[in-house]
């Protein structure tokens, strides 16, 4: 899930994925979050995206 913050993200989402299926390829918003990240290396750190401590 998206956390306790998740709820608050989905007009962004919808927002990037709009754009994704106009222009075929990934915008500003959402170039950094390619599945590409993971093997590069480039992890984001989401330690502050829930209000709770894990």
């Amino acid at each position: 899930g998206w956390g306790t913050g998740g709820f608050k993200a989905i007009p962004g989402s919808g927002w990037a994925m709009a754009e994704l299926v106009a222009k075929g390829e990934p915008g500003s918003l959402a170039r950094d979050f390619s599945m590409f990240r993971f093997r590069e290396g480039r992890f984001i750190d989401e330690s502050v995206a829930a209000g709770v401590a894990h």
